[in-house]
């Protein structure tokens, strides 16, 4: 084989060799392809964060990276003005790359001691190993080192006791260094919850 057609053979090779890579970091959205990060503004918030710019900076913080981000229509029931109405929940998601990414949840209801509250959250997030923090009456993060779930407790109404839960629950563990924007938006959330549901004593209020 002369020297020109073993140079013209090994250009091909090149060639083929960058056009594979190419479509690969095409088709898996790797550099140089890599398409920009989304982002969420205050404005697109579901009604249980407000519209806190604050917390469209910690979700673009706090969330793996997506393309971009979808908040679907708020699920839930606003509680009446009535003293004895205990019926108020809400239901929000973020979503990005075709998967879930957080979960928000506030439910008001009664709990008998901050250990039962707490487990009950803990069963249904799969959380494990809380650590409590300040906020409202109770208020937990779990460990750092597995930075999946925030939650808070508020007082809210006399009657019964009645009180939010907020949890803010991510799919994906979040780094350690984000522990204070998870308590952050599990707090901004909370104080929402406190002010939509029309609660009538302050959120730190102790238990009876």
């Amino acid at each position: 084989m002369t020297p020109t057609k073993k140079r013209g053979i090994a250009a091909l090779v090149v060639l083929a060799l960058v056009a594979a890579w190419a479509a690969t970091s095409y088709a898996t959205n790797t550099p140089p392809f890599k398409k920009a990060r989304g982002t969420i503004e205050a404005a697109d918030l579901c009604p249980s964060l407000g519209t806190s710019q604050e917390a469209a900076d910690i979700l673009n913080r706090l969330l793996p990276y997506a393309p971009s981000y979808r908040i679907p229509r708020e699920e839930g029931t606003r509680r009446g003005a009535g003293p004895t109405d205990v019926d108020h929940r809400s239901s929000c998601t973020v979503s990005g790359d075709g998967r879930r990414l957080l979960t928000l949840r506030t439910e008001l209801a009664s709990w008998s001691s901050e250990e039962s509250w707490r487990q009950d959250v803990l069963d249904a997030t799969d959380g494990r190993r809380p650590e409590s923090f300040d906020a409202g009456r109770w208020a937990f993060t779990t460990t750092p080192e597995i930075l999946r779930v925030g939650a808070v407790f508020s007082a809210c109404l006399p009657y019964r006791d009645a009180g939010l839960s907020t949890t803010v629950q991510l799919s994906e563990p979040a780094p350690a260094d984000r522990l204070d924007d998870l308590r952050r938006l599990a707090e901004i959330a909370a104080e929402q919850a406190h002010e939509d549901a029309r609660c009538t004593i302050p959120a730190d209020t102790p238990a009876k």
